[in-house]
């Protein structure tokens, strides 16, 4: 695979292909997409726009604003067209985000993504560093492409740039957690949660997801809806006890709770 390289973008063109991008990325309509003319100006007021290059072809962004603290960042978008995942674009352009943010001392950054996605929970936990202790019921309202016909219910990201897990995470992604003798918060068969364990004590512990959310979403919406409903109560459960979302294990799909 050709060599990825990241800088910021700049002008009407490329943030124009931003926007085919995020059509390309995740199906949306034109209603869910950010315009070129508010990426340049959110980029005008201080915020990142950063895109992965490979053979001179854009295949990946990612979108960040400034918040009330000016040590904070909400990133709003990471993405990577399907054929160049795994070649590791996403992580160089958290790793340049990571970078730019330190330089103008912003120290954290968060953004929300979906519980049910495995894939991203292992980015973003795993490979990333980063931690959630916060819920978010619906948080968007209806959505479109890949993520409609579910409440789109988002987990809150905390990324502390500063932190040596997320130094050395981002450069040497250690093993998958060992999650043997872990106790269950919930329990699955055959990709249909049938129940939920709300009254365990243990300083960590699994919850587990779906292997494919995403066919679930397209083919089952019964049963995508008995999921976000199932998340909801275990995760918020959890959370609301003081437990936060520190790592993530795979196939099966399960997060690793610990106390705070």
């Amino acid at each position: 695979m050709e060599r990825v390289r990241v800088r910021e973008l700049r002008g009407p063109a490329e943030m124009e292909e931003v926007v085919a991008l995020q059509e390309a990325i995740w199906g949306r309509d034109a209603r869910d997409l950010v315009p070129r003319g508010l990426l340049i100006a959110v980029q005008d007021e201080g915020g990142l726009v950063a895109g992965a290059f490979v053979e001179g072809g854009l295949v990946g962004f990612v979108f960040g604003f400034p918040t009330r603290d000016p040590s904070l960042q909400h990133s709003h978008m990471l993405g990577v067209l399907e054929p160049y995942r795994g070649t590791g674009a996403a992580l160089l352009l958290k790793r340049f985000q990571r970078d730019w943010c330190l330089a103008r001392g912003i120290r954290k950054v968060v953004w929300t993504f979906d519980p049910l996605r495995g894939a991203n929970a292992n980015f973003n936990l795993r490979k990333l560093g980063a931690t959630a202790k916060t819920y978010l019921p619906d948080h968007y309202g209806p959505m479109s492409g890949i993520n409609a016909g579910a409440p789109s219910d988002r987990l809150l990201a905390e990324w502390d740039l500063l932190s040596q897990r997320v130094y050395t995470r981002i450069y040497a992604p250690p093993p998958e957690p060992e999650a043997t003798g872990l106790p269950l918060a919930n329990r699955v068969e055959d990709e249909v949660p049938l129940e939920a364990h709300l009254d365990l004590e243990a300083p960590r512990l699994l919850f587990q997801i779906p292997e494919d959310w995403g066919r679930i979403l397209r083919e089952d919406p019964e049963l995508a809806l008995r999921w976000r409903e199932h998340s909801r109560l275990v995760l918020g459960h959890y959370f609301a006890r003081g437990y936060r979302a520190v790592d993530f294990a795979r196939h099966p799909n399960r997060y690793v709770l610990a106390q705070d």
